[in-house]
């Protein structure tokens, strides 16, 4: 809370973000450096901008100025701290633009709006007949028109700015590869599919896989907010992994990096894939469900309130391959943390997260005292669609290299 004109308030330090570049022809990367200092620290004042960033006060102002004409910072009453003129704090307008997201697959499409800060104001989801992207583009776009037309869109009438849609969807492989669900990134990319949404919106559309959208959403408003590397093991119909390393997302060579869940795991029986070992594809295979069912969520909610012995036999399993999941990504990446998340009922993520927890206590491996504990991240059904929904703004706002050389992104 921002203290009254008058009031005295403790400085805080510099905060923690990217350098500024006080050079020429920089001033693209520097609005870029500020937009993410204010909205991973919130309200800070020119002075303290300056500071985190090392850009010089002069830079920093002009930079203000331009935000706040164009509707993306605000100004706060200003605050005395000490002798000298009060400092005025300024901070994200969440609502100076916004941005949409989707889900496709599970035979759901699942939309979204999402404002600056990455916050969900908006959302609605519906079911998708078989045939794939031309059979459904219709149920899509009416999606998409729907939060599009959501009262918190509006400011005074107006419809602020919009800066594009991004789509998640499972990778091409794994137990998405060997099903007959069309609703996953082909072929060629995806590029039939962001061509024809981009031809039917007339929004720029971005696609990627649904565990680095999961991680994308975790970092900006959940349990990752403000680490720099950290991979997000993502449960779900398969099993995949976001890892972001050096505060930026990691997509490979083919865009398929983090398909952990076909590294194969020896059993008894043979190496089996790890996502075959735990992910949900295994407890809707014991308990007769199948992604099609209209009412899926529904019937898994039931199950795990009911106390299924298959949901205990499913947790007891998916855990103990997780924690050996987790050990092997803090040894070969060093992260700053690994958090577990994905879509199911909060009952049951919550009985997998103790459980995981246990396993690793149990587990019996020599840890280093500065291994972090995992993180519980999001369960909620609409988390990978606003990931989704924040790389138009992390494209719009977020330092890169491309924008200090303005090349495209």
């Amino acid at each position: 809370m921002v203290p009254k004109s008058g009031q005295a308030a403790i400085e805080p330090a510099a905060p923690r973000t990217k350098a500024g570049a006080n050079i020429g022809g920089a001033n693209e990367h520097n609005r870029r450096v500020v937009m993410q200092g204010l909205r991973l620290h919130g309200a800070l004042s020119r002075a303290q901008i300056a500071r985190g960033t090392g850009l010089v006060p002069q830079t920093v102002s002009n930079i203000i100025e331009d935000l706040e004409a164009e509707g993306l910072v605000v100004a706060a009453e200003p605050v005395r701290s000490g002798r000298g003129q009060p400092a005025t704090p300024y901070s994200i307008a969440r609502h100076g633009a916004f941005a949409f997201g989707m889900q496709l697959g599970g035979h759901r499409v699942r939309a979204v709006a999402v404002d600056l800060l990455g916050e969900i104001v908006a959302g609605t989801e519906s079911a998708l007949a078989p045939g794939g992207v031309e059979a459904n583009l219709g149920t899509i776009v009416a999606a998409l028109d729907r939060v599009a037309a959501a009262p918190a869109l509006l400011t005074g009438g107006v419809a602020p700015r919009r800066l594009g849609l991004g789509v998640a969807m499972p990778a091409p492989t794994g137990v998405h590869a060997r099903s007959s669900d069309p609703w996953i990134a082909g072929h060629d990319g995806g590029r039939s599919l962001t061509q024809a949404l981009e031809r039917a919106t007339g929004l720029a559309v971005s696609l990627h896989h649904d565990a680095s959208a999961a991680a994308v959403a975790e970092r900006l408003t959940g349990c990752a907010k403000g680490l720099e590397s950290f991979v997000l093991l993502f449960v779900g119909y398969g099993l995949g992994a976001g890892i972001y390393m050096d505060g930026g997302l990691q997509r490979g060579s083919n865009r398929l990096a983090g398909e952990i869940g076909l590294v194969l795991v020896p059993t008894p029986g043979g190496p089996v894939a790890l996502e075959d070992l735990t992910a949900l594809s295994r407890l809707y295979g014991s308990l007769g469900l199948t992604p099609d069912q209209p009412d899926l969520a529904e019937r898994l909610a039931r199950a795990v309130g009911a106390g299924a012995p298959e949901v205990r036999d499913w947790t007891a399993a998916s855990a103990r391959h997780l924690a050996w999941a987790i050990d092997l990504v803090e040894c070969l990446i060093d992260p700053e943390a690994v958090v577990i998340a994905g879509q199911m009922p909060d009952p049951l993520m919550d009985a997998l997260f103790a459980a995981i927890l246990s396993e690793r206590d149990a587990g019996g491996l020599a840890r280093a005292p500065s291994r972090p504990v995992p993180l519980r991240g999001s369960a909620a059904p609409f988390s990978v669609a606003a990931g989704a929904a924040a790389d138009p703004i992390a494209r719009a706002f977020d330092p890169s290299l491309s924008a200090l050389m303005k090349a495209p992104i």
